[in-house]
């Protein structure tokens, strides 16, 4: 098949809301809209590697891990601010956490690192909003 056409899926989200889109092959992405001052649970995923293009707005992106690079260094990890234009790339097993300084939409795209597609591929470390965290030893689907 050459061509692949299939419709979007609007998810609610207490931060704000995603619009999810994939095709075949593994190629997925999300349109993530976050509301002022509100943030995603901070998690990761196990093989994916994601890239994000902020369309408009500005977000920072906490990354507990990350020591070395970052726009703001800090003892529990570093930060980086994210703009319209701007885009980050965040490699499998990075945890790392969304907060909206403003309104802001982003585009992010997944692709599949190693090892393929897994049911327990995302692991929800830390949440604001009640949700259940996730072990990453789980098997439970997404």
């Amino acid at each position: 098949m050459s061509i692949w056409k299939r419709k979007s899926h609007f998810i609610d989200k207490p931060w704000g809301n995603e619009t999810r889109f994939s095709s075949p092959f593994g190629m997925s992405g999300k349109l993530i809209c976050l509301k002022e001052n509100e943030r995603t649970s901070l998690k990761y995923y196990k093989t994916k590697n994601q890239i994000m293009y902020c369309l408009e707005g500005k977000v920072s992106i906490f990354a507990p891990n990350e020591k070395e690079f970052g726009d703001v260094e800090a003892e529990e990890g570093n930060y980086f601010n994210l703009s319209k234009g701007e885009v980050i790339l965040i490699q499998a097993l990075n945890p790392y956490r969304i907060r909206a300084m403003e309104d802001s939409k982003l585009l992010e795209v997944l692709g599949v690192c190693s090892g393929g597609y897994q049911q327990n591929e995302f692991v929800m470390i830390d949440d604001d909003y009640g949700r259940k965290i996730r072990d990453p030893n789980s098997v439970e689907d997404n």
